[in-house]
């Protein structure tokens, strides 16, 4: 047998085994070929339509399904085995698997290998996730997504072999879940009980778990608009973003019986063995201006944080009556913490504390979609990676080219390893979740923001450990976008042209990013603020309220053209994009306000290159004027320019 590589197939994630008999890497022929699909061992019959949908119109001739176990397996839990062998012969396919969960991932496979025409007689591809838990925390608190939106991102999840999709239903901004007990919680824009119940059965039958999340005690806003007397003081309903100082009161009795009640609703609609209770960005100030609540922390001497910890415990016993098991943000870390799944997002320091109590964990903190970030970022972190090399690779970021104008603020995080402990045992997490928190996502650019990168963290969470080759990772990435529900770059490029570009106007917008991090979302105000630790007062640029309909909403948060043209020598690489700029006259007055400063400088980039190869400026002097013309225009970024500038830092380097 032949292994092939990651260079051969243009599946993602990719499979734990792939082998092909040698001189057998040429696929058969199956246009006009019927695909007839045979199933045995599934008693509930949701196989062969899910099937169907996932293959299409792909031809792939007799596809015969076995499954092991005779037992219907209606709800997907955390370790149902997804395992599953896919044979291709001349004829057609043999998939195999011990369930019915492992038959949907193979099928998931097979879709990829069809779309790809990539069905090479005897391939042999044995597989099984790495990780449990793979999953995606989409907020629909700050931005609603109707339930058809949900139900595209759990086939986008089905095609990446994910198994979780975490709701975060509540937030300052909004309340999502139909309370029968407190009508007046839920928003104007909410899900009905209805819908929800629809939702857990339709991501069920593709073997992605619903878990719901209601944040408490902070981020409760929303909760306190219609029940004040939850809280210790009054307060407004907010579009605003950031963190805000509404709290519940956790001192109150009648608190504890509404949460009580909330959550064996959730539970009524959720059958998931998880349950998520928030516990992030607690601010204290309402508890310590609370006479009551001051009297008690200095009367049984606690801390605000041991305070939090309190209503932890009395939450998570609730969670547990109800046959459930807690989650937490990893700021309910505590040393007398309750039995709480941790999810960790603040680096790695936060993932080895709460390993070392010890509690489970997940991994989110590399997987934050919503800062912008390249996929190889996301990729490069192992959730399992020892605590030193995380933390080197987070350093690293600090001196990455494309994050360099974020650098301040990266290192405003730091400070969350301030309580970091030297952990000695073994490095094993539950899994891991990618987090697109949606203060600027929308429906209208969910599908660029999500699937431009989920595909790099769904292989992190299920390929080997040793599957780490980011530019095979590259090659493979905008193939898989063809087989997601929606391809994110093919989106961006619709959205632009109905926005009035041309097709040819394109060629310049594709280069262009948004800026990193949280540069857009706090603007330059807030972010001063917030390296200074003042942040709270300070305006953002962004409210629940602003529309997302500019040329950087649309844009994908990475440029693969700018990728392409990194590839060709410098000279031809701005020759390229002076020719993109063209159709936009020669002065680019058309461009608009917005966009004419960050074209200005990939226009003035490229002169700067021909200047440079013509002799006219040596290395040092090109590389001090590019720096310059690299730093974002507003929060856009002209990605060539930066791949530019680290050619020539390069070319400096050796000289």
């Amino acid at each position: 047998m032949t292994n092939l590589t990651e260079h051969t197939l243009h599946c993602m994630p990719w499979p734990e085994q792939v082998s092909l008999p040698a001189g057998r890497a040429t696929p058969v022929a199956r246009h006009g070929l019927a695909t007839v699909i045979q199933v045995v061992g599934d008693p509930t019959g949701r196989l062969t339509p899910l099937a169907q949908q996932m293959l299409g119109s792909f031809a792939v001739g007799i596809l015969d399904i076995t499954v092991a176990t005779q037992d219907p397996e209606q709800t997907p839990f955390l370790q149902m085995d997804e395992s599953y062998r896919l044979r291709v012969t001349a004829k057609g396919v043999e998939l195999s698997s011990p369930g019915y969960w492992g038959a949907l991932h193979g099928i998931a496979t097979l879709a990829q290998l069809a779309l790809h025409n990539q069905l090479y007689p005897g391939l042999l591809i044995q597989d099984k996730p790495r990780f449990a838990w793979r999953g995606l925390l989409l907020d629909v608190a700050r931005h609603f997504f109707p339930v058809a939106a949900l139900k595209s991102v759990i086939d986008g999840l089905a095609a990446l072999k994910m198994n979780v999709l975490h709701l975060h239903l509540s937030d300052d901004q909004g309340f999502r879940f139909p309370s029968a007990a407190f009508p007046n919680l839920a928003s104007d824009d909410h899900y009905t009980a209805k819908e929800l119940r629809e939702l857990v059965t339709y991501a069920a039958d593709r073997a992605v778990r619903i878990v719901p999340e209601l944040d408490m005690p902070g981020h409760v806003t929303s909760w306190l608009v219609s029940h004040p007397e939850w809280g210790t003081k009054k307060t407004e309903a907010s579009r605003r973003f950031g963190v805000h100082k509404a709290c519940l009161n956790p001192l109150d009795e009648a608190v504890y019986q509404a949460i009580e009640v909330l959550l064996g609703e959730v539970a009524g609609i959720f059958p998931d063995e998880y349950l998520h209770v928030g516990g992030d960005e607690v601010n204290p100030s309402w508890w310590q201006s609370d006479s009551a609540i001051a009297s008690y922390l200095e009367q049984e001497q606690l801390s605000t944080h041991d305070l939090q910890n309190q209503f932890l415990i009395r939450v998570c016993s609730m969670v547990t009556k109800l046959g459930r098991k807690a989650i937490g943000w990893d700021e309910v870390l505590h040393p007398q913490m309750p039995d709480c799944v941790v999810q960790n997002w603040r680096g790695a320091t936060s993932r080895d504390r709460a390993l070392a109590l010890p509690r489970p964990v997940l991994v989110s903190g590399p997987y934050y979609l919503d800062l912008h970030y390249p996929a190889d970022v996301h990729y490069g972190f192992d959730p399992e990676a020892e605590q030193s090399q995380w933390l080197a690779q987070e350093d690293a970021l600090q001196q990455d080219p494309r994050l360099s104008h974020v650098a301040d603020g990266m290192e405003w995080t730091k400070h969350w390893r301030k309580d970091r402990v030297d952990y000695q045992g073994e490095v094993k997490v539950l899994g891991g979740e990618a987090c697109l928190w949606a203060e600027l996502v929308n429906p209208d650019v969910l599908s660029t923001r999500l699937y431009s990168r989920l595909p790099a963290v769904a292989e992190r969470l299920w390929s080997p450990a040793s599957c780490t080759d980011s530019a095979s990772m590259y090659r493979r990435l905008q193939c898989c976008w063809r087989s997601l529900p929606a391809d994110p770059e093919a989106v961006a490029r619709k959205k632009l042209l109905a926005m009035g570009f041309t097709e040819a106007q394109l060629g310049a917008l594709c280069l262009l990013e948004p800026v990193k991090w949280y540069g857009r979302l706090l603007g330059e105000e807030a972010l001063q603020a917030r390296l200074a630790g003042t942040e709270m007062p300070k305006a953002r640029p962004y409210h629940a309220d602003t529309l997302l309909n500019r040329v950087v909403d649309f844009l994908p948060p990475e440029s693969m053209p700018a990728r392409q043209l990194a590839e060709l020598s410098l000279l031809e690489a701005a020759n390229q994009v002076k020719g993109h700029l063209v159709p936009w006259g020669q002065d680019l007055f058309n461009a608009g306000d917005e966009l004419r400063p960050v074209l200005l400088c990939l226009s003035k980039g490229a002169d700067l290159l021909f200047a440079f190869s013509a002799g006219e400026l040596s290395a040092e002097q090109a590389l001090r004027q590019m720096q310059a013309l690299a730093k974002p225009q507003g929060e856009y970024m002209a990605a060539p320019l930066i791949s530019w500038y680290a050619a020539l830092t390069e070319l400096t380097t050796a000289n």
